[in-house]
């Protein structure tokens, strides 16, 4: 008896059903507004930013739409070596960080447009630009349609970074606090529906560092609050507890984390396809 015919994969309905059970939850604008600060903080010294323009090559004749550009974080080293960058962020707070670090700077080549992935980009006025950039920022209802959409407005090449496992997530904090953890689905959903639509992508690796410095214990505390939501005592005790366990201080008093479970992201990337 033959068999049935095989029916591919809906790998964006998958990707909806894994996100249904993620024991996080994606941020509101307001919730981004209260913590643009606290955001552009954590990520302002970080490797990644230096990693993601590597991999990118970034030309001078470039313009590049930045969506979810939060404080700037890649579009203000990015605008030192384009000709222009346009930044999209749903967050008023963190785009009015951007454009007081981009006047410290004296860049006139960002413009900055408050608006979400759901939003009228057209009616916003934004155009396509050459390269089209969503760095962690997929926190979307409907992947296919913000893939769909970031691919209509690039001329030359869409970028995009994706969470490999746990993402930024430390497990050992959640097991050490006594909270599950369950990051939803990852980069390989990505990528499968990108095959589905008919896109060749590209992924790279974005290894973040393996070890961390902080000036004290209670500012890397502070860090790691934000993967708990309304930590009570106890919890903030038994990961104070988590983090001693893991620290080493040096001569100067400053303190280095050593985690078993380093943040990696995806890199990928795509040339549209007519």
């Amino acid at each position: 008896m033959p068999s049935p015919p095989q029916h591919p994969p809906d790998w964006n309905l998958l990707w909806q059903q894994a996100r249904k059970d993620k024991s996080w939850h994606s941020k509101s604008e307001s919730d981004w507004d209260s913590r643009a600060a606290a955001f552009a903080g954590r990520t302002g010294g970080s490797t990644y930013a230096q990693a993601f323009l590597t991999l990118l090559r970034p030309e001078p004749d470039w313009s590049i739409l930045d969506v979810g550009s939060g404080p700037g974080t890649l579009a203000l080293p990015l605008a030192h070596r384009v000709r222009r960058v346009t930044c999209l962020d749903f967050s008023a707070n963190m785009l009015a960080i951007l454009q007081a670090r981009a006047a410290t700077q004296q860049l006139a080549n960002i413009r900055t447009c408050k608006g979400s992935w759901t939003d009228d980009w057209r009616g916003l006025g934004l155009d396509r630009h050459d390269v089209v950039i969503a760095s962690r920022s997929l926190a979307v209802t409907d992947l296919a349609a913000a893939l769909r959409r970031l691919t209509e407005f690039a001329r030359r090449m869409v970028a995009v970074t994706d969470k490999v496992h746990h993402g930024p997530f430390d497990p050992d904090a959640f097991a050490a606090v006594g909270r599950p953890l369950n990051s939803g689905p990852d980069y390989l959903y990505t990528v499968n529906l990108l095959h589905q639509m008919g896109q060749l992508a590209t992924v790279d690796f974005i290894r973040l560092e393996e070890v961390k410095s902080y000036p004290s214990l209670d500012q890397a505390l502070t860090r790691y609050t934000w993967m708990f939501p309304d930590l009570n005592p106890t919890e903030t005790e038994a990961l104070r507890h988590y983090l001693r366990a893991i620290a080493t201080v040096r001569a100067d008093g400053t303190i280095t984390l050593q985690c078993r479970h380093v943040p990696t992201w995806a890199y990928i990337s795509w040339r549209p396809e007519p």
